[in-house]
């Protein structure tokens, strides 16, 4: 082969070398495109993630419910309408005993069903209007409250001028069974109905009551306001 043949020879070899090595680099910018493409997904992945998060955020609410759960705690027992002359509020009301309305305070030393009663004074200037049931809560020496069950009874509304009272009653069932569970109260806590805030009663009529607190029926309950 001639000297000019080999060189013609040799510069072909070079440029189909040239031609692989750009077809080579132009396959690898195509992967790393893909494995770009890949990261979208990825981000999207992260988002699914941060989605989840704020399934937590709905759990704290959830746990607001169980707060709004816990409101209707406090308040549970005070619920019913408000009167067209504006709900009497607890600041307003002179609330304690009435054991006059049921002709005595209860016997605790019976095994039958009791009466206790509560009255609500309007000590404001203005009248005011209350309806539905109350709040009742029995409080033990250790802390322990029993949030008393409402009656079948059917709410009618009392209006209140300053001076005007009523009351309402609750039934408790009494035990002198040392054997059987139950609750021996130092104190009542009374919401009025449509109030969040109570007020705290001594109870002063010492006893046990049956501990009836997970019952459907229970013999201890709360019924609603007299009305006018």
């Amino acid at each position: 082969m001639s000297r000019r043949a080999t060189l013609r020879h040799a510069r072909k070899a070079t440029a189909a070398a040239v031609v692989a090595v750009a077809a080579f680099g132009l396959t690898a910018c195509q992967d790393n495109g893909d494995a770009g493409a890949a990261s979208p997904a990825a981000s999207s992945s992260s988002s699914d993630a941060g989605t989840g998060g704020s399934g937590t955020s709905d759990a704290s609410t959830g746990g607001s419910d169980n707060a709004g759960s816990s409101k209707a705690s406090s308040g549970s027992g005070g619920s019913g309408a408000k009167g067209s002359k504006g709900a009497c509020a607890t600041d307003q009301l002179d609330i304690g005993w009435y054991a006059d309305v049921v002709g005595g305070a209860p016997d605790m030393s019976s095994e039958e069903q009791q009466t206790a009663a509560v009255r609500f004074k309007n000590t404001g200037d203005s009248t005011c209007t209350i309806n539905g049931f109350p709040g009742v809560q029995l409080k033990d020496g250790f802390g322990k409250t029993w949030d008393l069950r409402r009656s079948a009874q059917k709410p009618s509304p009392a209006t209140l001028k300053p001076g005007d009272h009523t009351h309402f009653t609750f039934q408790l069932l009494p035990t002198t069974d040392t054997g059987a569970r139950k609750v021996v109260p130092t104190s009542v806590l009374v919401t009025p109905p449509n109030q969040k805030s109570h007020v705290e009663l001594k109870w002063t009529y010492g006893g046990r009551i049956l501990d009836q607190s997970g019952a459907t029926r229970p013999g201890t309950f709360v019924n609603p306001v007299k009305g006018s």
